[in-house]
């Protein structure tokens, strides 16, 4: 198993974002997803992009829920391809604090009521398997 290389947890999300030019002017991408966050990266889902580990970016991200709008720096610190779109990580550099606080306090609730309620499924479906095999060997025994 990998080892966690992250100092803090993310949060899981599905935040509208664009990826601006280097001066925060003109949108380089639009359409982009924050799917997770934490206080420093997150990670985006684009359409195919030029970008590659180690471009510096700047982002404009919306929280709808909070009516909050705030823009951010980083670089980017990987990149995964997958058929339908590419994930970037993103190590901030520059983010208002109040900004992050306020969506860092938004957003872990949130996540760990998903967390509950995921690891609730997983117990169900492991507690179903397990019945199943029980039946299964109980069948081969007779």
């Amino acid at each position: 198993m990998d080892k966690e290389k992250r100092k803090y947890a993310r949060s899981k999300c599905l935040l509208p974002a664009e990826i601006l030019d280097s001066e925060g002017k003109s949108i380089i991408a639009g359409r982009v997803k924050v799917k997770n966050f934490s206080s420093e990266g997150l990670s985006l889902g684009v359409s195919l992009t030029k970008l590659k580990p180690g471009s510096a970016v700047d982002l404009r991200v919306y929280l709808p829920e909070k009516k909050l709008t705030t823009s951010l720096s980083g670089e980017i610190a990987w990149c995964k391809h997958s058929r339908t779109e590419m994930e970037l990580g993103l190590k901030i550099s520059k983010i208002d604090e109040g900004a992050k606080e306020e969506i860092l306090n938004w957003l872990f609730p949130k996540w760990m009521t998903q967390e509950l309620e995921d690891k609730q499924k997983k117990k169900k479906r492991k507690k179903k398997k397990d019945k199943v095999k029980k039946k299964k060997k109980e069948t081969k025994k007779e």
